[in-house]
């Protein structure tokens, strides 16, 4: 999987490339995953929707990891978080 299409109450539908960031951990995708979409998949492919609480701790966590790599980030013009996501997730 390299793209993630996402959509908000106002109607605008987002497709996110997740292979742009070429050196954000590979390990905490799969939370990038949950977050933009809301979701969390088992390992038997069971998808479940994420209640509010357990999505704004895993957006927490998220962004501290996201803040975390800003720090060593060798492809700042790249960094989805940097460049998409900070300006969002912070609103919220």
């Amino acid at each position: 999987m390299t793209r993630i299409l996402t959509w908000s109450r106002d109607g605008t539908a987002r497709s996110w490339d997740i292979t742009v960031d070429e050196d954000f951990p590979k390990q905490h995708l799969s939370l990038l995953v949950s977050v933009a979409t809301g979701t969390t998949m088992d390992d038997y492919g069971n998808i479940t929707a994420l209640s509010k609480e357990k999505w704004e701790a895993c957006r927490k966590a998220y962004i501290d990891i996201c803040e975390k790599h800003l720090k060593t980030c060798k492809y700042k013009n790249k960094n989805l978080y940097l460049n998409y996501q900070k300006s969002m997730w912070d609103k919220q």
